[in-house]
């Protein structure tokens, strides 16, 4: 327990499951006698301003209640961290905020003038174990209850593990330890954060990305952590959501999160251990094949026509109908992969890597250099190569093939999440930025429409098989319908590309260091 006006904050470290079935009784049966655990009930409001400026500040304020005792606890997640917060706690006469207490943390410049009242609160029954093993002691807590807000609910089922004394190592190993015994699922959302989505009315709609924190005085080994954890945060929370509803834009989000992480590893792969980046992306290819062609219908359905003339012709209600049943068959494929023990140990095994992996303690002078320097000297070079690869490779881009169109595709993309990650690492031109974004936005939209007429030609062509030759008129019927725009979309990304190479990059290399120029062409093998 802190001071009751603490000047700092205490660190926490902890890791969360989300309870799968029978999970319970696998570790208490196992590790966790049920007769051995502490328990206590828990009664915690949240409080924020009618704006919720501390949600928005990274904060969570509430005050608990344990037996007799009130509590008065403020949050923050530190740098994106995805298991240590800094924790304010004083002990409080009631269930009301002690402002006076308050005063000494962060939490008044952030609130400004705006006032604190209730949110929403969170009740659980919590059952606590202490696990030992030499100087390691770890605090287990199994918490079951619910959140409410507005007469909403939304129930919680949680473990989690607090290291009280060793290394961090013990935690991940501990963790690895209980997801063999059991159906857990790394948990990143707080029970903060799934208050606030049901008191805004979104308890399962997508979670979106969230802008990147690396500015000019960030280090490459920061500025990993901070994209690699967002990009978790976002693919683990969508996971969890696609379970409760067949959402398309959770589904969206979801490879959103994936495809920031993979170009986070392109970006910083000079960096990262050869093995971690080996397996992150092998197990992100994996997973993102298996919600490809969910999203593939998802997208060419919602662009379809409207339904009074497509169920006006039978031999497309027939198309549209096996594009339906097409749909939710894809469906139970992305389900059953994010159900999946492959996917469970996938999102424990990134998270241990981006915390504590070998790719932060090698003594490689280069790796290290990388590592401990600006994140801004390793990203312009790598920017630089992917700028000078979209300009070469999009010229003449109307006389291009399928193939060679989806690779400009593919550059445009890693080069706008680069240029969204390190926006605010090159502070100096920000009107050239500014019109850089711009236009390469304009492109990967026009790109991204091209590329949606050559999925809508695949799905068509899957969805009409080998059925009856009704079926497979008005899917050529579909197609037809389809191409007819393909001039039209391939002039207007030609124009974008056009557009795009008349702008400038924002971004400068460091000339004073040649260690640091990742652009540098190498020689190929004959």
């Amino acid at each position: 327990m802190l001071a009751r006006a603490p000047a700092t904050a205490a660190p926490e470290l902890e890791i969360k499951f989300q309870l799968g079935v029978g999970a319970v009784e696998a570790l208490e049966r196992e590790l966790f006698p049920a007769d051995q655990a502490k328990t206590s009930r828990l009664h915690a409001i949240y409080f924020d301003t009618a704006r919720h400026t501390l949600r928005d500040g990274g904060f969570s304020l509430r005050v608990r209640r344990k037996g007799e005792a009130h509590i008065q606890t403020l949050k923050h997640r530190g740098a994106g961290a995805l298991f240590e917060r800094n924790e304010w706690e004083v002990p409080v006469a009631g269930p009301d905020l002690d402002l006076t207490a308050l005063a000494e943390t962060p939490a008044p410049a952030t609130v400004g003038d705006g006032q604190l009242s209730p949110a929403f609160t969170v009740e659980v029954e919590r059952r606590i174990h202490i696990w030992s093993e030499g100087e390691t002691r770890i605090e287990v807590s199994f918490d079951t209850g619910l959140i409410t807000a507005d007469g909403r609910t939304e129930p919680v089922g949680e473990l989690e593990l607090e290291l009280l004394s060793g290394a961090p190592q013990a935690l991940f190993d501990l963790a690895r330890r209980l997801l063999d015994e059991a159906d857990l699922t790394l948990l990143l959302e707080s029970k903060a954060e799934r208050g606030y989505r049901l008191v805004g009315h979104d308890g399962v709609a997508a979670l979106r990305a969230q802008k990147t924190a690396v500015g000019p005085r960030t280090s490459g080994g920061e500025a990993f952590q901070l994209i690699a954890r967002e990009a978790l945060v976002q693919i683990a929370g969508n996971a969890r959501l696609l379970q409760r509803a067949h959402n398309p834009d959770v589904l969206h989000q979801l490879r959103v999160g994936l495809r920031r992480l993979r170009a986070a590893l392109s970006v910083f792969k000079a960096m990262l251990d050869a093995e971690g980046l080996n397996v992150a992306r092998a197990e992100s290819r994996w997973l993102a094949a298996e919600l490809s062609e969910a999203r593939d219908i998802d997208v060419f359905l919602q662009k379809a026509r409207d339904q009074d003339e497509i169920e006006e012709n039978p031999g497309r209600a027939a198309l549209f109908r096996a594009l339906r049943h097409a749909q939710a068959e894809a469906y139970e494929r992305a389900l059953a992969a994010v159900r999946s023990e492959r996917f469970r140990r996938l999102l424990l095994t990134l998270a241990e890597w981006i915390e504590i992996g070998p790719w932060r303690a090698t003594s490689d002078g280069r790796r290290k250099t990388l590592r401990e320097g600006p994140a801004a000297a390793l990203a312009a070079p790598v920017m630089d190569r992917l700028d000078h690869r979209l300009r070469r490779r999009s010229h003449k881009f109307t006389k291009l093939d399928v193939d060679a169109r989806h690779d400009v595709r593919k550059q445009a993309k890693k080069l706008r999440y680069a240029t969204a990650f390190f926006a605010e690492a090159f502070p100096e031109h920000p009107k050239r930025r500014q019109r850089f974004t711009a236009a390469l936005k304009l492109v990967q939209d026009r790109l991204g429409d091209l590329n949606d007429l050559a999925v809508a030609q695949a799905v068509i062509t899957r969805a009409a098989g080998k059925r009856s030759s009704e079926l497979a008129f008005a899917a050529g019927l579909e197609l037809g319908r389809a191409s007819r725009r393909e001039e039209e979309l391939l002039t207007a990304a030609n124009d974008a590309l056009k557009a795009y190479r008349r702008t400038r990059p924002f971004w400068s290399a460091p000339a004073d260091d040649e260690d640091l120029n990742l652009s540098r062409p190498r020689l190929r093998p004959a």
